[in-house]
């Protein structure tokens, strides 16, 4: 296949650009697909491997080029530009000063949870990010459809707690800097819940939750997600647009393909995480990436351990902004953090039962080449084999309900 047929031409002149800053002139260049099925669905990820010929040591460079779709379908669906260019920012704003405040504070092993950036394409349509490609240095999948258990879940959540802590040292000790940030990712994914048919998607899955639970069995829990359920909209909209000062830059999207785990030599215990796909990044609370991540990548048993990692990211939080000469106490005092979890746990329990939809269909729909859905969008569909998804689903709530966080 030509490079032509991989990228358009003005992607190819990006990128050919960055090669020139980053690799050299002389240079072979291969393309090949970037994702397994099933691990990518709103947009063209594509292996770039280049091999430098001026170089005897090390001549090999692996870039992953993440373009958006072309399905002019699929763009009436979800608001992609704005999701891309929410992405771009990050990258090309936002995760520098992250490393920039590290290095003014004398960070002696910065944090950096995101693959290396190098060059982005902002044009309407055409939108492309060129990252490093961490699948080569040993970084991996594991499988959505199986839940993680403790060890890969407390990894996850301490890497969330420093994130957030980056977050609330820059609004303390750079509050102009945090500012922009805030006016910078106001148009997200959920800026407008009744863009498309992505109101009738989130209807339709949260319908679907309802159904994992009893009325009869389930009466109260039932009726509270009921409520939840038929206000959606008003609920999610009222929370998302607070003005809350506790909120930090939140990863949202937190399925489990969007992590690539490290493990040393033949150890099953992960040594470190990679976290991608920042498209649907917003401004929110803490706790939604908490509630969102566990309740939905969990296992029973440790969804059940939820305050245990609450402790463990609270913990690591405040180690952190230490570091980063903040005062913990200050900025997020434990009680505070716990109501937030009260308030907001909802958005997240809301993006679980979304991602646990997604690990039980056995074959994602393919959302870019097939535009056979211009009449009510393959995304919306049923699942053949419930019995998975009720029960991850209605474990999820049970102790949602238990914990005694609000369901409006």
């Amino acid at each position: 296949m030509s490079k032509q047929q991989w990228l358009t031409e003005k992607q190819m002149e990006a990128f050919t650009e960055c090669l020139k800053e980053v690799v050299s002139d002389n240079y072979t260049l291969q393309f090949s697909t970037g994702v397994d099925e099933g691990e990518n669905m709103v947009g063209t990820i594509i292996k770039a491997d280049t091999t430098d010929r001026t170089k005897t040591d090390e001549p090999v460079t692996n870039f992953i080029l993440k373009c958006s779709p072309p399905s002019g379908i699929l763009r009436s669906f979800i608001p992609v530009r704005n999701i891309y260019m929410i992405e771009i920012y990050l990258y090309s704003t936002v995760f520098p000063e992250f490393t920039r405040i590290q290095k003014e504070k004398g960070i002696l092993n910065p944090f950096k949870p995101y693959p290396h950036f190098y060059k982005s394409l902002n044009d309407n349509g055409e939108e492309m990010l060129v990252l490093e490609n961490v699948k080569q240095l040993g970084y991996k999948h594991q499988n959505r459809q199986k839940p993680l258990d403790y060890v890969y879940i407390s990894l996850i959540v301490k890497q969330y707690a420093k994130l957030h802590a980056l977050s609330y040292a820059i609004r303390d000790q750079k509050p102009k800097l945090f500012e922009t940030f805030e006016k910078n990712m106001r148009n997200h994914f959920f800026g407008d819940l009744n863009f498309g048919h992505v109101g009738d998607s989130i209807n339709q899955r949260t319908v679907n939750a309802l159904k994992a639970l009893d009325p009869v069995k389930d009466a109260l829990l039932y009726d509270q997600f009921s409520y939840f359920s038929e206000n959606l909209t008003q609920v999610l909209t009222k929370l998302i647009q607070s003005r809350s000062r506790n909120k930090v830059i939140s990863h949202i999207d937190c399925g489990i393909l969007n992590f690539l785990f490290k493990h040393e030599d033949s150890s099953i215990t992960p040594s470190d995480a990679i976290v991608l796909d920042w498209q649907h990044a917003r401004m929110d609370s803490p706790a939604v990436d908490l509630v969102t991540f566990v309740f939905s990548a969990g296992d029973k048993s440790t969804i059940e351990h939820f305050g245990d990692l609450v402790l463990e990211y609270y913990k690591c939080l405040c180690c952190f902004l230490k570091e980063l000469g903040s005062d913990p106490e200050k900025i997020l005092p434990y009680a505070v953090l716990q109501e937030e979890l009260q308030t907001y746990g909802i958005v997240g329990l809301f993006m679980a039962t979304i991602l646990i939809y997604g690990y039980e269909t056995p074959i994602l729909p393919d959302l870019l080449h097939d535009e056979s859905h211009q009449e009510g969008f393959s995304f919306i569909y049923e699942l053949k084999d419930r019995t998975s998804f009720d029960r991850k689903v209605r474990d999820a709530i049970c102790h949602f309900h238990k914990l005694g966080y609000n369901f409006h």
